[in-house]
């Protein structure tokens, strides 16, 4: 679960639980529906790069896999800011409002933690490790602290009382595409599909247990977000700070407040570093390496990291990060990197529905999971191209989001066929 998802879309009163409902019937259930059936018709290690090649050839299995490697590389920078706007509060409630509006904050807390994160990793997973397991305790720290704070404050009487419907606009179609984005995950369980004992029997209860917590998780939080802020206070960064220093006030342990800050940010943190180890790994598992620069596969010979391949991803990272903060509020360029992030990921699930909804597949129920999935995602990916209230201008948003999803979609479909050439002229 990333808690991260939750502020931005918990602005429309109790109808925010209503979206994450109709999210996870249109787009969770189809795609469990065709992880099970691609699972089995395709036994064994799987993966929705792999099937799609299976069921599209070798371009689009290729172009799946990519987007599957340049999200992460939106999605680190995603995660660097939401840390930024966490550690804002480590400086004390009255000054976290104005930190997390400073560029010059959240880009020097973003660009140190990238490389220090960089660095450990190029160290190898040993010293890398220990920031990642931090990182592992930041959904269970955060969703813990969020509802303890709503107990607080229902208790105290004390909590906000959100309208039953607010804000009613196209805006609602930006949450629900960031809402199908939040539940993707269970199709990385085929991956591991040779190490899995019994498949056929384990996949299903596992994929069921994991949106059920998935969903329930999701509905507690944005239930407690509303009850702890006023959705007219909530900020899109900084969402689930605010909340938790309103459960800290009410429970009178406002000193609470820096130093569950700094854990916070440093669980975070610990999320963007896993996040960052495995998108210079994504080339490996995907089978990208082929029509990437050989250097990207060098192993460092005394730390055996993928350096070459770290150093790029980081600058990348990086890149996208202080792209997104040129000419922007903070609050756009975090709309910037989300956004972008959910286009690239969606991507690969029009295949993967479009393979459940072929007419030569799977039986009736199926394809129309298949075709409900893949409306759902079309849906999605143009919606998370309309612009927010806190975009400032409409221009420079798009312009961003468009060459952001554009470009590296582009380079993918361009290295792709200088790999075939180059096989071409290789066995001429």
């Amino acid at each position: 679960m990333n808690i991260n998802n939750v502020p931005p879309v918990a602005v429309y009163g109790w109808m925010s639980l209503v979206l994450w409902v109709v999210a996870f019937a249109t787009f969770f259930g189809p795609e469990a529906v065709a992880v099970l059936m691609l699972a089995r018709r395709y036994p064994g290690e799987g993966g929705i790069y792999l099937w799609t090649r299976r069921e599209f050839g070798d371009l689009h299995g290729f172009l799946s896999g990519w987007c599957y490697w340049t999200n992460n590389l939106f999605y680190v920078p995603v995660l660097l800011v939401y840390m930024a706007g966490i550690f804002a509060f480590a400086g004390g409630e009255a000054n976290a409002e104005a930190l997390v509006s400073q560029k010059l904050f959240v880009a020097g807390v973003s660009f140190g933690w990238l490389a220090l994160v960089a660095i450990a990793n190029i160290r190898g997973l040993a010293v890398g490790k220990w920031i990642q397991n931090v990182g592992g305790l930041s959904a269970f720290l955060s969703v813990g602290l969020v509802l303890a704070a709503a107990a607080i404050v229902k208790a105290t009487g004390v909590e906000a009382h959100p309208p039953p419907i607010a804000g009613v606009s196209w805006e609602m179609t930006t949450s629900f595409a960031v809402m199908c984005n939040a539940l993707v995950g269970i199709e990385l369980a085929s991956t591991m599909g040779d190490e899995i004992r019994d498949p056929a029997r384990d996949l299903a209860p596992a994929i069921a247990i994991a949106g059920g917590v998935s969903i329930a998780s999701y509905l507690l939080v944005t239930g407690a977000v509303l009850m702890l802020v006023p959705i007219d206070r909530l900020g899109i960064i900084q969402g689930v700070m605010q909340a938790v220093t309103a459960g800290a006030t009410a429970a009178r342990i406002g000193w609470m407040v820096v130093p569950l800050a700094i854990l916070m940010g440093l669980a975070t943190g610990g999320a963007a570093s896993a996040w960052f180890a495995g998108s210079s790994r994504i080339p490996f598992v995907a089978g990208l390496t082929s029509a990437l620069p050989p250097a990207l596969g060098r192993v460092h010979p005394r730390w055996g990291s993928p350096h070459v391949a770290l150093i790029v991803c980081a600058l990348l990272a990086a890149a996208f990060t202080a792209v997104s903060l040129v000419g922007s509020s903070v609050a756009e360029a975090y709309q910037v990197l989300l956004k972008a992030a959910v286009v690239i990921q969606l991507i690969p699930f029009m295949y993967l529905f479009l393979a459940l909804a072929k007419p030569t597949g799977g039986g009736l129920l199926s394809r129309m999971a298949g075709l409900v999935g893949l409306c759902t995602t079309v849906v999605s990916l143009g919606a998370a191209f309309l612009p927010t209230a806190d975009v400032s201008s409409v221009f420079v948003f798009e312009t961003k989001l468009i060459v952001g999803v554009v470009a590296p979609t582009a380079i993918g479909w361009m290295l792709f066929r200088r790999a075939q050439r180059t096989e071409r002229e290789a066995a001429a």
